[in-house]
């Protein structure tokens, strides 16, 4: 290196500087020295800052720049990163970094400064932080990058704090930073953080895995050069000589199913996967044409998402297959989407116009929920910062499915969603006139749930209007929302009039119309709801309040068991209770599905009163084709009391059985031991059915929560096997 270096404050400086300087070697001569600069500048303003090892503080930021110079970002983005700390940590200003170093700098730097007040908690002051670099993000998605920069190298570096910090900030960048970064296509950093997550997080199971890879190193190794080999032949005896066959390091993935009980040591560790990168998409369809017909390889194995890219805009075609008791993966892609899949959102102008188009629909999502007046300078609102970022946390961890407009446009969507929710993400103006929908071009109803990859077309009526029983199957907050503004702006007498035809329209379910009820059904409807005219009844329906599914439900089960939600826990002894939209109405839990207090949740509204069932059971898939009205959303009471009653034995009070495969056929010592220990977190053990390869455990839980603390102290107490969750026998 020609350029001479100023000395700075240590020796671990230097080195950090010299190694940062090595690793911008692709930015012009005036862009290096205004890096070199930065360096000074920081190690002066952080001249009296420690690590907690006891280096210099500002060999982190340096650090934190060297690991984006990897991804040859700009020189703004490097230097930000130099500086991310200083206006945070020291005297220095956003002007002062404004005027030596530009006012793009300056945001970077304001975008990932934390937000801190003494007179809010720490949860407060963390959602504030989140939402600000949520923020910042969507107007410069730079600010993110940086961002998960600086945790990959604190996560790496953690060994120096204690251990109870170690866990909580690898679980805060497993819960935020980690989605975040994937939705925004940042795949590659994305990986790495969360490797070193499942490293601070328990130590004892990453451990546990980690020798097993050094244990199966060399014949690991070897199967790699077979398949490369293999794959390389295939491409030449098919014309695609100028194609390129890459290992990847698929360790993030075997760590990641490890760790979320989703496989046993041995069977992953023969997951191979693969990268090839070819010319066109053509060369792609002609490789994966091949490698289909010669493994046989089924509809579930395939995922093209060249045609439908994954959110966050990543392209590639994904092929697995067995070969020799191997499990290979094989992506494959064209250069310009090995290019756009580096960087995500970053280098989104380099992407394909479809790609361009799911990123796009992504950051619409994440704009809605964006209250942007809510962190100003002058008063920041931090209780709205912790209601944004716990509805962000739930989009984060939802699956999501892309669909697409006519017209090719993407659209972002829950698992689950409807056609109608489709609508409602296009926009109010079409969900509020929509009559009907054609998915891949054959008709169907607003109530059908969309899947991933569909083409769906909203038929419209400018004359017709929202419809009070749509509350009851719109999965989105965004559909709900525009529902219930529009039935919002109507009169007293519209909403009534609106309510009437909604429970009219419900009891046709049931061949009987408004004309059928009695003067007695009519008392005993007025009474549940603590009414004193059908009026006001109506209007509860085109409130939202009340769903005119239900009311029809109560008219018409066989027996109607009528417990009332209670103010204290204490009260509650049945899981109906437990369910906040449905009370007063006969309710029974599904046993083909067996859900739990916690499970997402939805009602099937039959003759016999409403069956809960999970959102993702089977048994659902004909109904909501042929009556998709007739499941409908339900929520679980979140008071804080049924919360805290999670953490505590409340005799046998509410609880829900459930059921386990564990991967091993249990000794009579270890099922002691199991019983024992299940006993110790108040969960009961109903039944252990031992059979050759496994064990069946029959047991009673409070919560989703609940069954998974009793997974990870299965996992760890028999040497982490595979356990998995039954829902039916």
């Amino acid at each position: 290196m020609s350029q001479t270096l100023p000395k700075l404050s240590h020796p671990l400086v230097d080195d950090a500087q010299y190694n940062l300087v090595r690793s911008v070697g692709y930015l012009t001569a005036a862009e290096r020295r205004d890096i070199i600069d930065a360096c000074e500048f920081g190690d002066i303003a952080h001249i009296k800052d420690k690590r907690k090892s006891g280096e210099p503080y500002i060999t982190h930021p340096i650090a934190v720049a060297e690991i984006l110079a990897g991804f040859r970002l700009d020189r703004d983005t490097v230097i930000a990163a130099i500086l991310h700390d200083t206006v945070e940590d020291t005297e220095v200003s956003d002007e002062q970094i404004e005027q030596r170093y530009g006012k793009v700098v300056a945001r970077l730097v304001d975008g990932v400064t934390k937000l801190k007040s003494s007179t809010h908690n720490k949860q407060e002051n963390k959602a504030a932080t989140f939402h600000k670099i949520l923020t910042a993000t969507l107007a410069d998605p730079r600010v993110l990058i940086i961002k998960l920069a600086d945790r990959l190298h604190n996560m790496s570096t953690l060994d120096a704090v204690r251990p109870e910090k170690q866990r909580t900030t690898a679980q805060e960048t497993l819960d935020f930073y980690v989605p975040f970064a994937r939705l925004m296509g940042l795949n590659d950093i994305a990986d790495y953080i969360e490797v070193l997550c499942y490293r601070n997080l328990d130590s004892e199971m990453y451990n546990k895995i980690s020798d097993k890879l050094l244990q199966h190193g060399l014949g690991r190794n070897f199967q790699r050069e077979a398949i490369h080999g293999y794959l390389t032949i295939v491409l030449n005896n098919l014309g695609l000589g100028g194609g390129h066959v890459k290992v990847l390091d698929n360790r993030v993935v075997i760590y990641r199913q490890f760790f979320r009980n989703r496989g046993e040591i041995n069977a992953l560790l023969r997951h191979y996967a693969f990268e090839i990168v070819l010319d066109n998409i053509e060369a792609c369809d002609k490789l994966a044409y091949y490698l289909i017909k010669k493994y046989q390889i089924d509809d579930r194995h395939i995922e093209d998402n060249i045609r439908r890219p994954l959110p966050g805009g990543n392209q590639s075609l994904t092929l697995i297959y067995e070969r020799d008791n191997d499990f290979v993966k094989v992506t494959i892609l064209t250069k310009q989407m090995q290019n756009a899949a580096r960087l995500g959102v970053i280098g989104a102008e380099h992407a394909s116009d479809v790609s361009q188009s799911v990123i796009q629909a992504s950051l619409r999502n994440m704009k809605d929920l964006v209250d942007e007046d809510c962190l100003n300078a002058g008063n920041p609102d931090f209780a709205a910062a912790v209601s944004t970022i716990n509805e962000l946390m739930d989009y984060l961890h939802s699956s999501k499915i892309i669909c697409y407009s006519p017209q090719g446009r993407a659209y972002e969507l829950p698992q689950g969603a409807t056609a109608l929710d489709f609508a409602y993400a296009v926009g109010p103006m079409i969900g509020n006139v929509a009559v009907g929908a054609n998915i891949d071009n054959k008709p169907a109803k607003l109530g059908t749930v969309v899947k991933n990859g569909q083409l769906v077309e909203i038929e419209v009526n400018s004359h017709s209007e929202p419809k009070a029983e749509w509350l009851g199957f719109v999965v989105t907050n965004k559909a709900r929302e525009e529902i219930l503004r529009w039935f919002k702006d109507l009169s007293a007498a519209d909403k009534q009039h609106h309510g009437m035809q909604a429970l009219d329209r419900a009891l046709k379910t049931y061949q009987k119309s408004l004309d059928d009820l009695t003067d007695s059904d009519w008392k005993n409807l007025t009474e549940w709801r603590g009414l004193t005219e059908k009026e006001a009844l109506f209007e509860q329906i085109s409130s939202g309040t009340l769903l005119p599914q239900l009311v029809v439900t109560r008219l018409f089960s066989d027996e109607v068991s009528d417990i009332q939600s209670q103010e204290r826990i204490d009260d509650m002894t049945q899981p109906q209770q437990l369910i906040v939209n449905a009370s007063g109405v006969e309710l029974d839990f599904a046993n083909c599905c067996h859900p739990i207090y916690g499970d997402p949740i939805v009602g099937h509204l039959s003759r016999h009163g409403l069956v809960v069932h999970r959102h993702k059971c089977f048994s659902l898939d004909e109904i909501r084709k042929d009556n998709p009205y007739q499941v409908i959303q339900l929520r679980w009471r979140n008071d804080k009391a049924i919360k805290q009653s999670d953490s505590e034995d409340h005799g046998n009070k509410i609880r829900f059985p459930a059921y386990l495969r564990l991967s091993v056929a249990l000794s009579d010592e270890q099922i002691s031991k199991v019983i024992y220990h299940l006993r110790q977190l108040n969960i009961g053990v109903e039944k252990v059915d031992v059979r050759s390869s496994d064990t069946i455990i029959h047991i009673v839980v409070r919560s989703r929560n609940h069954l998974a603390q009793g997974i990870r102290e299965l996992r760890s107490l028999l040497g982490f096997p595979n356990i998995m969750r039954l829902y039916q026998l």
